[in-house]
């Protein structure tokens, strides 16, 4: 079977991707290792920018999305043990909201549901990529199936699987990786008031602790950390974490009542030296695994999205695109750029650097420029390329 386009990857960047272009003439092909029954498994808490917001409303899901999430009003940044605060409201912004946090597995299901209905894209799930050949104008995957090996080609193959990538290992496209020694511990916290939709970054020496508004009186909780310290708050019982929690984030949302499961996942980022080889093309943590800090790894990785959809959409022709698109890597250059530079910025236990970190949120929170700036870097609109899919 041919196809215009195929996905490999059908987690939330590869399904949006393949939302974005369902309205096209162009034929794709979406394919996952993972049984459809995955999509209610994934138990993220994700942190949609604004433009990642207006994105899914330009797709046409974002009313169907909104009523899961629970919109980011203000943001309040700060560092333990230090007098300097950033506060960064919607409302300076001329917006309604900063964002919004949306459980991953309702993004998940609302993808599915509309890729359901488009008539020019074919749906491939407990589908595993074997091998991919590349010929001279096209490549050919070859898949396994419930009902035998597959194979497919296609002028374009986007991989957008994953950290642990196939497509990015079978074409032995190298990688740099810079492990943070560090892992974030993910719950979700119960409160004794309301949040009033705000969101909470507090740096720490070892770390950060980030809590999230979710709907009701409950909030995401992100707590980063070297490896040891991760696995002792892991082994706490859940009074015990509670305590350490509040103790190390304070009282800004009040008292905290109880924790959910907690979970963890390994820090580090990871990123394709060349992320384009001849007609493949990768996109998201395939490409690029960045450090959870200042929320820029799937915002970016949807902002990505967006800016390839609109090139694939603008060109006369795939080939065209390809050329224009590996000529511009500055995205992958900005992530890894503000991902890294905030992880040395808040961990960096000199001095001066400390010095300079309580008079720098200082000063966002007093010049409305620079705290604008950093707003939009945060909110993932200030950027090399400006994708007029985005406007639309």
């Amino acid at each position: 079977m041919t196809f215009d386009i195929v996905i490999i990857g059908g987690g939330m960047v590869g399904a949006t991707l393949a939302c974005a272009l369902s309205n096209s003439a162009l034929r794709i092909a979406l394919i996952d290792a993972a049984p459809v029954t995955s999509l209610n498994d994934d138990k993220r808490l994700i942190a949609l920018n604004d433009s990642n917001c207006r994105l899914f409303e330009n797709l046409g899901i974002w009313t169907t999305l909104a009523p899961f999430g629970a919109p980011i009003e203000q943001v309040h940044v700060s560092h333990q043990g230090h007098f300097g605060i950033t506060r960064i409201h919607a409302i300076e912004l001329g917006l309604n909201t900063l964002g919004s946090v949306v459980p991953a597995c309702n993004i998940n299901n609302v993808l599915f549901s509309h890729l359901q209905k488009k008539e020019n894209l074919t749906l491939l799930y407990s589908a595993t990529l074997q091998q991919l050949r590349q010929e001279t104008d096209t490549v050919v995957v070859t898949v396994a199936t419930s009902s035998g090996t597959q194979e497919y080609t296609a002028d374009l193959v986007i991989g957008a699987d994953g950290s642990q990538s196939t497509v990015r290992q079978l074409l032995n496209m190298p990688t740099q990786k810079i492990d943070y020694q560090q892992s974030a511990l993910v719950t979700i916290t119960e409160l004794a008031r309301e949040h009033q939709n705000k969101a909470y970054e507090r740096f720490q020496e070892q770390g950060a602790i980030a809590m999230l508004p979710l709907k009701g009186m409950r909030a995401a909780t992100i707590w980063t950390a070297p490896h040891p310290l991760i696995n002792h708050l892991m082994q706490l019982s859940d009074i015990e974490f509670l305590q350490q929690l509040q103790q190390q984030f304070g009282y800004r949302l009040g008292r905290f009542q109880k924790i959910n499961q907690r979970a963890t996942y390994p820090l580090y980022m990871q990123y394709a030296e060349q992320p384009k080889n001849k007609n493949v093309l990768l996109i998201g943590n395939a490409a690029h695994t960045v450090h959870p800090i200042a929320a820029q790894g799937l915002n970016s990785a949807l902002y990505e999205v967006a800016v390839l959809a609109d090139y694939l959409l603008s060109r006369s022709s795939l080939k065209n695109c390809l050329q224009d698109f590996s000529n511009d890597d500055s995205r992958q250059k900005f992530s890894r750029y503000l991902s890294d530079s905030l992880v040395k910025l808040f961990s960096n236990q000199s001095t001066i650097p400390t010095f300079l970190r309580q008079t720098g949120m200082i000063g966002l929170d007093i010049c409305s420029m620079a705290k604008k700036k950093f707003a939009h870097l945060s909110m993932g609109k200030a950027r090399l390329i400006h994708p007029a899919f985005l406007n639309k």
